[in-house]
């Protein structure tokens, strides 16, 4: 799909085609699909509320979002290029336009511009999919984890989506599901060993033999 510009006539590169590309090639991935940590070779399964039995919820959802933005910001910088995606099935997607979410979501509402739009095939389900490529910087990106988080709470705002938000120079993927848990992947372990290193208490312990063997840290603990 071909975007244009709005009253300029003028034909823009095919984003989507853009980030198939970048994603095959710097992670092996033929089209992002959840659960993204087991269907890559390298990545880190986080857990963002642990339990939440004997807790409120006030409680346990301000865990959630410190625990989301703090690694955000491990990742990404404000002045970071990145591709941020939104995958919405098609019973969604009548409620979750690519204007309204420009809107609630990017601070220049002129990038809207600029958004992919495509509809995607998964077995016999219907999926959309928004591609946009911009700065950290143009993202409300504090509102938009507060918002997966709260999509299975009775909390608003709420977005019911899928989204990644993928650092182009880092290669890094960072793929908040919702309350629970978020997946990080990258290019490289070795982008990934010093954020296991200082948030291994984090670590989602069902995953931890998997996380360790995609780190290659089984390889460092046999030499040790």
């Amino acid at each position: 799909m071909r975007l244009k510009r709005r009253g300029s006539g003028v034909s823009l590169y095919n984003i989507n085609e853009e980030l198939k590309k970048y994603i095959k090639d710097n992670f092996n991935i033929q089209e992002l699909s959840p659960p993204l940590f087991y269907n890559s070779s390298r990545g880190i399964r986080f857990e963002l509320g642990e339990d939440s039995l004997g807790i409120e919820q006030a409680q346990y959802m301000k865990r959630v979002y410190y625990r989301s933005l703090r690694l955000f910001k491990e990742v990404f910088s404000l002045n970071d290029s990145i591709f941020l995606v939104w995958i919405v099935d098609a019973d969604n997607k009548e409620k979750m336009r690519p204007t309204g979410v420009i809107k609630k979501y990017i601070k220049d509402n002129a990038l809207k511009y600029y958004l992919g739009v495509e509809e995607i095939q998964r077995e016999e389900n219907g999926f959309l999919k928004m591609v946009l490529k911009c700065r950290v910087r143009d993202v409300r990106v504090e509102k938009i984890l507060e918002a997966i988080a709260n999509q299975d709470m009775n909390i608003y705002p709420k977005l019911k989506c899928e989204c990644y938000f993928i650092s182009i120079d880092k290669k890094i993927i960072y793929n908040m599901y919702d309350d629970r848990g978020l997946d990080m992947v990258a290019s490289s372990a070795d982008d990934l060993i010093p954020i296991y290193n200082q948030y291994e208490e984090w670590i989602l312990s069902y995953d931890k033999d998997e996380i360790i063997n995609k780190l290659g840290l089984d390889e460092e603990i046999g030499e040790i």
